[in-house]
């Protein structure tokens, strides 16, 4: 073994012996030696830097301070790493892209989370994990030189209930991997947009792609195919770390992933990863919203992710479900007929009139009560609006397997026009699979389709290439698969959609979240 090898081997021992003593020392933090105040507060500061015995040269960062930090000089707060993406440095998360500070402060403001410092990190392109060949190992100085570094210099609560990792892109997969390979330190994983892709996408990355971002990283550089998916690429892959075997080990770790449905490839990945976790039983929060790989989509992503941390270093428990509150009396007309054998309920908006070509949304349930429809039509507004349709509600139990016989019999009882711009479905649970099929076909039946916590059969019947299909479900959804699915098929055959996951449960209650998120767009479609 060279000098130098053995010279290196002996810095990371000394470096996780001082490590070890520090987290040996967090049950008594009070004993812990205070840092001495800085001699000029400067609450946002950037381009300070340590010096790194493991990487061999500095790393810079930037950190932003509680405003208290300086008056209050016995509190101790919690951490939290921002990382940034590909391509991006340690001044990423606020003074270039983000803004970070301000929204900080404005949850402050309001009460909504407590004082915490915020460390970012310069991240080298480095994915945040070590090289396969050990020329650059930014995890082993992240974790043995950087952490206690911070906890040497600031006023920090240094145990693991109290760090929190958070990333965007290249920085989701380090806000993957550090925790999840590191749960000794960290408690909360917060991937945003995380760049990391399937098998499939790995192996078909044009060469250029490959070299330059993965393959000098995990190996396999210059490689094709399969070739590519080295057993150290496996090793820092979330889709083979998480298996059965080791999914009990992610227990105590706090995971939020959120990726944008816009995304050109990392949707897939990351959808695919929640599906992986649900079935695996890794308890996680997962976000889908409107939006790209944009800094905007991660500024947004953080209003409701500083509030998952603060909850997180608090101990708390996060809501199962969003409360959507709505008003069950109903001003508006209601119409019960029985149509081709079939009970429903219609529900006319102020414009509707028997001698008009009005519009209609087929609104087919899966039992919800009278009160529910109320709400439901309270949010959509369908009273008020002046276009002439009508929305007609059926219990799916009462449909049958087939909409096909029961579509013109509403047709013709309420003076609908023809065309598929005039049809439109909204479909919870089996009404959605109902409405998925008669809406099948090469001739589209519905100008749009929205679906909620949808139990449609994907794998054996295809979108409509004219229609526009809206897929809503829960992170702890029952559904979740053919949610999934339907996004990827649909993304894969260049039909139009939308795809939302939001926090909830299955049952009613968390979709009327769904139907109230929906709204503009179906409004503007009926409008139109």
């Amino acid at each position: 073994m060279s000098l130098v090898k053995k010279e290196n081997i002996m810095i990371k021992l000394l470096a996780l012996v001082a490590l070890m003593l520090t987290s040996a020392n967090t049950s008594c933090s009070k004993e812990r030696t205070l840092p001495a105040p800085p001699d000029e507060f400067e609450r946002y500061a950037t381009d300070l830097s340590m010096q790194s015995s493991i990487l061999g040269e500095p790393v810079k960062y930037s950190i932003y301070l509680p405003a208290d930090y300086t008056t209050a000089r016995d509190k101790r707060y919690g951490v939290v790493y921002l990382l940034h993406g590909y391509g991006d440095d340690h001044k990423a998360w606020n003074d270039q892209w983000l803004h970070i500070t301000t929204l900080i402060d404005s949850k402050e403001a309001a009460g909504e989370i407590s004082p915490m410092i915020y460390v970012m990190p310069q991240g080298f392109n480095s994915y945040y994990v070590n090289r396969y060949d050990g020329s650059f190992d930014y995890m082993d100085m992240f974790v043995e030189e950087l952490v206690p570094y911070i906890d040497r210099t600031y006023r920090t609560r240094a145990d693991r209930s109290s760090r929190a990792v958070v990333g965007y892109s290249m920085g989701g997969f380090g806000a993957m991997i550090l925790p999840s390979k590191h749960s000794e330190l960290f408690s909360v994983s917060m991937p945003l947009s995380m760049s990391f892709r399937t098998d499939e996408q790995y192996m078909s990355e044009p060469q250029s792609g490959w070299n330059g971002q993965w393959g000098a990283i995990f190996g396999g550089y210059g490689m094709s195919g399969e070739a590519r998916l080295t057993d150290y690429y496996k090793e820092y892959c979330p889709s083979y770390f998480f298996n059965e075997q080791s999914a009990a080990s992610f227990s105590d770790i706090r995971y939020y992933l959120d990726c944008g449905d816009d995304e050109e490839q990392l949707l897939i990945a990351n959808d695919r990863l929640h599906r992986q976790m649900r079935d695996l039983g890794i308890a996680h929060e997962y976000r889908v919203r409107n939006g790209a790989h944009t800094s905007d989509y991660w500024h947004n992503a953080m209003r409701e992710g500083l509030e998952y941390i603060e909850t997180a270093f608090n101990g708390g428990t996060w809501p199962s479900s969003q409360s959507v509150v709505t008003d069950a009396a109903y001003s508006g007309e209601e119409i019960p007929k029985t149509i081709a054998g079939v009970a429903t309920v219609a529900f006319p908006s102020a414009g509707y009139g028997a001698d008009k070509e009005n519009s209609v949304v087929y609104f087919v349930h899966d039992g919800m009560s009278s009160d529910d429809l109320h709400r439901v039509m309270n949010m959509w507004n369908v009273a008020v609006i002046t276009k002439p349709f009508v929305v007609v509600c059926v219990d799916a139990s009462q449909v049958g397997g087939d909409f096909a016989a029961l579509a013109p019999a509403i047709d013709a009882e309420y003076s609908i026009a023809a065309g598929a711009d005039r049809h439109f479905g909204a479909g919870r649970a089996e009404g959605a699979g109902l409405l998925y099929a008669y809406a099948a076909g090469s001739e589209p039946k519905l100008g749009a389709l929205y679906m909620f916590d949808g139990n449609m059969d994907v794998d054996n019947v295809a979108p409509c290439a004219g229609t526009y299909y809206y897929i809503d479900t829960t992170d702890e959804g029952t559904n979740y698969y053919p949610a999934g699915k339907l996004y990827e098929r649909c993304k894969a055959d260049g039909v139009a959609y939308d795809y939302r996951v939001r926090n909830g449960l299955s049952g009613v209650e968390s979709s009327m979240g769904g139907f109230l998120a929906a709204k503009s767009s179906l409004t503007e479609r009926i409008r139109n």
